[in-house]
């Protein structure tokens, strides 16, 4: 049984994903005092702290101001969506979002933004394709995201896994050059963390912490699916497990990778090794599973064909 599920089973999915959190900031803080204890200055501490969640927030921000700039030229969703947005944000307690759809995905739903300016984006081609009960209930589950506060959670996350890494590049190589070329290298190293968007800048950022941001990231990634699973639970009792499962297994079989609801890699069987490390959402076999579902008996109503599992 996967630590997930052990951790599921045992405290439920919000007790243990706020566990995972406590140990992050453990983690943290142990290696910003192994930086002191090894001669880093404290303004140099708290420097690496802030510089490392800072530059996070700023660039989610800057990114999801300029995406929702993009959505303003979007199409308007059909009233079928918006109805259903609209009741499921009334019944979990969250503002009515502004519910836009996706022409060029081929599927997913994501939620950006939040407060007065919460926008849900939906793959045209899903909307048309789940009926009512799948649809309203892969909004749910991305709603409940809002609705239980996860959002807030994800930055500090990363901010502490980038924070835990300088700190390890700090204490391998930096501790060791000038000031100022140090600065600029850890600069260097935040930049290329915040921005994993390539191949280049995911391995300088693994290497240059000789892989303990791998570590902190498989550790975060459990909080991130725990979230995930409670989300599921919410959506669950908005709807129905067969609604819900049959919904994430269609977003899923697309695999479309800015998809929020089953993530970029959705199936376990076809997931690399990094990959069931550090993903940020369970497998759909698992979310199924949690269910007593199983992929065969919602494949034929999500209306896709069912992965092969190369």
């Amino acid at each position: 049984m996967s630590l997930t599920a052990t951790l599921d089973r045992a405290a439920g999915p919000p007790a243990a994903y706020r566990l995972i959190d406590a140990l992050v900031l453990a983690v943290l803080a142990a290696a910003l005092a192994a930086c002191y204890a090894a001669g880093m200055a404290p303004p140099t501490v708290l420097a690496v702290a802030l510089a490392s969640f800072g530059l996070e927030f700023a660039v989610g921000r800057v990114v999801t101001d300029g995406l929702l700039r993009g959505l303003e030229l979007a199409d308007e969703a059909p009233p079928r969506l918006r109805r259903i947005a609209a009741e499921v944000a009334a019944e979990l307690g969250v503002a009515t979002p502004s519910v836009v759809v996706d022409r060029e995905s081929d599927g997913g739903v994501n939620v950006l933004g939040g407060g007065d300016r919460t926008v849900l984006v939906a793959s045209a081609s899903l909307v048309d394709r789940l009926d009512d009960g799948a649809l309203r209930a892969v909004v749910a589950h991305e709603l409940a995201h809002r609705s239980l506060g996860h959002l807030h959670r994800v930055p500090l996350r990363e901010g502490a896994t980038h924070a835990v890494g300088l700190a390890a590049f700090w204490f391998l190589a930096l501790r060791q050059l000038p000031p100022g070329v140090a600065a600029v290298a850890g600069g260097a190293f935040l930049v290329a963390g915040v921005g994993r968007s390539n191949d280049v800048n995911r391995l300088l950022y693994v290497l240059a912490s000789a892989g303990v941001v791998v570590l902190v990231r498989a550790l975060a990634a459990r909080a991130n699916r725990l979230e995930e699973c409670h989300a599921d639970d919410v959506a669950v009792a908005a709807t129905s497990a067969t609604d819900f499962c049959t919904g994430l297994y269609a977003v899923g079989a697309v695999g479309d990778a800015d998809d929020a609801v089953a993530g970029g890699s959705p199936f376990g069987a076809r997931r690399t090794r990094i990959e069931r490390l550090t993903a940020e959402h369970p497998s759909i076999e698992a979310r199924l599973a949690r269910y007593g579902l199983a992929p065969d008996e919602v494949a034929e109503r999500a209306r896709v064909e069912r992965p092969a599992d190369d």
